[in-house]
């Protein structure tokens, strides 16, 4: 994008999205929201502003740190950002990283009763219970056998609200650029992950490549080309080589397809190894947990509109979709030796193409960031 002669901006609330990641690369502008920019960033109005509105934006007048969300500055933050360039002919690219629906699930106080009809509890007991059991991930996951309905209730109906809470923040910055002379802009929606909510016994985002964790939103507005293509296949490498193919940049040695012009027959998905440190702590609150289905190796999955076929040094797999309990490999022996053929192809020229590898090195601070939104941190 730089080489095209476009600005870019990188707006971040994650630490994965980040300097400590080396994700910051490539950004004239780059931005880690955390408290000490909030006020750099924005004005005393907007301050003020969100104070005012604690309980719509945030987790209300507590000094539990994890109640509350950044995304109201990040929104205000990428507003800002737009409002500047309206109405200038420099082409810009602008990448911004919200909180979203993640763990620990508390949605700000004037949103718990969104869905009030759907709970067999009242609201505030219900975020307090999906906040109990998403604080401690590890712990959640470990006591997953003894939830009853009204734990799973409350878990899906608080989720449900932030996702909730976070399409209201989208939206107004849609309506915000709108609202600017920026007609000539593609916008992008997507998500970098879902969450388990029981589906193996599991919560949140670690572990698996389950559809309920890597097959996420994709809106696309501003780009008629790719309009009707909505039951694709699609990975978020292929809505980066569109954007820079749409915009005339290099695509050289970058996989992908371009959505305006192509289609995919199968979407690739990883998991890398080392995930026996929060097995373990997992077992610590309950040794009888059973962690069979976590494979302690890399997981390579490659998934058709209807299988899933999953590799891993540790056993394969083939499931027939949406049922992703089942095995049928027995079943349908060619459908497994065709994906698995076409899994290994894939592998092997990302293999070929392998670039020296770096190993992000986290603070203490960021480190507990991380694991406080449910990431497997090494």
């Amino acid at each position: 994008m730089r080489e095209q002669g476009y600005q870019t901006v990188g707006i971040s609330a994650n630490h994965y999205f980040s300097e400590a990641t080396g994700l910051d690369r490539g950004f004239d502008t780059f931005k880690q929201i955390n408290p000490k920019e909030f006020l750099k960033e924005v004005n005393p109005l907007t301050v003020l502003r969100f104070l005012y509105n604690v309980r719509s934006h945030s987790g209300g007048f507590t000094v539990e740190k994890t109640k509350h969300r950044p995304d109201f500055f990040v929104n205000e933050i990428v507003k800002k950002q737009l409002s500047s360039r309206a109405g200038s002919e420099e082409p810009f690219f602008l990448s911004a990283h919200y909180h979203g629906a993640h763990v620990p699930y508390y949605p700000p106080p004037a949103w718990k009763d969104r869905f009030a009809s759907d709970l067999i509890e009242s609201p505030k007991a219900a975020s307090e219970r999906a906040f109990r059991h998403t604080t401690d991930l590890h712990k959640g996951i470990a006591n997953v056998s003894e939830f009853k309905e009204r734990d799973w209730n409350a878990l899906n109906v608080m989720y449900d609200t932030l996702i909730a809470y976070s399409d209201s923040l989208v939206g107004d910055l849609f309506d915000h650029m709108q609202s600017l002379d920026l007609d000539n802009t593609v916008f992008v929606v997507t998500a970098d992950h879902g969450d388990l909510l029981g589906e193996y016994g599991l919560l949140g985002h670690k572990f698996v490549l389950h559809d309920g964790l890597v097959h996420v939103p994709a809106i696309v507005h501003g780009l008629d080309s790719v309009v009707g293509k909505a039951d694709e296949l699609v990975q978020h490498v292929d809505i980066m080589r569109t954007l820079v193919e749409y915009v005339g940049g290099d695509t050289t040695g970058l996989d992908g397809v371009d959505l305006r012009t192509g289609h995919r027959t199968a979407a690739l998905s990883q998991r890398g190894a080392g995930i026996q440190e929060p097995i373990s702590e997992i077992k610590g609150y309950n040794p009888s947990f059973n962690s069979d289905r976590l494979r302690d190796a890399a997981i390579s999955s490659l998934r058709t509109h209807d299988f899933k076929y999953q590799h891993s040094a540790k056993g394969n797999a083939l499931f027939e979709l949406p049922d992703e309990e089942s095995d049928v490999s027995t079943k349908y022996p060619g459908r497994l030796d065709e994906l698995e053929t076409d899994l290994m192809g894939r592998l092997d020229r990302i293999d070929t193409e392998k670039i020296d590898e770096e190993r992000a090195e986290f603070s203490d601070d960021v480190r507990d960031h991380l694991s406080d939104l449910g990431y497997v941190v090494e």
